[in-house]
């Protein structure tokens, strides 16, 4: 498998019905296009807490920048994680999603208005 593609949700004005469905994960990741207005929701129905890890391109004065992961809690874990900034825009123009385990975790991006 290859890091997937997800596609962005526009948030109207009137909000998003979040009972609307989300992309299973991927073992090998995801990846959206960069802007500074998405944001990532990821939900965890496993039985364990799950780790979702955004990953920043680029060195520092020759030393890799650490990615950044985020916790998600067991059973109903449902996390909103702010928009990432430049820092995480892959050569590409993207930005990349790692899992731990994708097991029981979905994920959706939301583009502010």
């Amino acid at each position: 498998m290859a890091r997937i593609d997800l596609a962005v949700t526009a948030m109207p004005r009137t909000g998003v019905n979040l009972a609307a469905a989300l992309t299973p994960a991927n073992a090998d990741g995801h990846a959206f296009p960069h802007s500074s207005k998405r944001q990532i929701r990821v939900k965890n129905t496993a039985n364990a807490a799950r780790t979702v890890t955004l990953v920043i391109p680029g060195e520092l004065e020759g030393q890799p920048l650490p990615d950044v992961p985020y916790m998600i809690p067991a059973n109903t874990g449902d996390v909103l994680i702010p928009p990432p900034g430049d820092v995480y825009r892959q050569s590409d123009g993207t930005v990349w999603i790692n899992y731990d385990d994708p097991a029981g975790v979905s994920v959706a991006v939301y583009e502010l208005p």
